[in-house]
């Protein structure tokens, strides 16, 4: 039960940063909001092709705490996943072992 509670709170907030984030470049950067979602996400999954780049220098300054904490998140969000999954797949090993 932590482990769901852990995996929600992550995600929530990993879409809220991701929001923020798209907003901040919406109002900053001038970009269209599904572009600024793109840009977003791209950071903090450190995909980062490039297409897009802040070119004021509020947006470069932001972009630099919003990639750490982006990528914290994520990062946070599959540990959590592969814990889920890992426990299932241990418990489910132990449950034939036993029998």
């Amino acid at each position: 039960m932590k482990e769901q509670r852990n995996l929600l709170i992550s995600v929530l907030v990993f879409f809220a940063l991701l929001f923020a984030g798209a907003y901040f470049y919406h109002n900053v950067e001038g970009w269209r909001f599904l572009d600024s979602i793109y840009f977003a996400s791209m950071t903090a999954t450190t995909v980062g092709y490039g297409d897009f780049i802040p070119v004021t220098d509020v947006g470069k300054m932001f972009t630099i705490p919003f990639s750490f904490l982006g990528i914290a998140f994520v990062f946070y969000f599959i540990s959590v996943l592969g814990s889920i999954f890992f426990k299932k797949h241990v418990s489910r090993h132990l449950k034939k072992a036993t029998y």
